[in-house]
């Protein structure tokens, strides 16, 4: 595996919390919009019997379109499949000595220039860069071996 590619994995590690933060609010907006027993009510005015549809979980059901429950099922596997990628990436960085993981969570987790970083962990800016390359290359061959990751398809940026 390349270390372009390994980049790219970090910064999508970056936004899965974002990810799935945002889905889980389109999930509740969706349900909100949907679930709720007030719009299966019939308020038009005029008076209703008791005939035909009263149980208000059986109005929601019935007031739900098929391509919403979907998305909400479709987005709700792929938080499942975010939060385990995530936890798959962490557990490889979490291999990484206590200096790499530093270098790589500093530079690519947290965002930080090279010199706010060789002040965090005292050592120079090209030090950190060259910590950064070993920790590539080993991040690179742990990716590779985990079938998880080398197998997940991750967005392009």
């Amino acid at each position: 595996m390349k270390q372009e590619r390994v980049i790219a994995i970090l910064d999508f590690y970056r936004d899965i919390d974002k990810t799935v933060t945002m889905n889980e609010r389109v999930i509740r907006n969706l349900e909100d919009q949907y679930y709720s027993t007030l719009g299966a009510v019939n308020s038009d005015g005029m008076p209703h019997g008791k005939g035909g549809v009263s149980n208000p979980v059986e109005r929601v059901v019935l007031n739900i379109p098929q391509s919403v429950s979907d998305t909400i099922a479709n987005m709700r596997r792929e938080n499942e499949r975010l939060t385990a990628i995530k936890g798959e990436i962490l557990s490889e960085l979490n291999a990484l000595n206590y200096r790499e993981k530093a270098v790589i969570y500093g530079f690519y987790i947290d965002g930080l220039q090279w010199e706010r970083l060789s002040q965090r962990v005292n050592y120079s800016p090209r030090q950190c860069r060259n910590i950064r390359n070993i920790a590539l290359d080993r991040l690179a061959k742990r990716f590779e071996q985990n079938k998880r990751i080398s197998r997940y398809v991750f967005p392009e940026k």
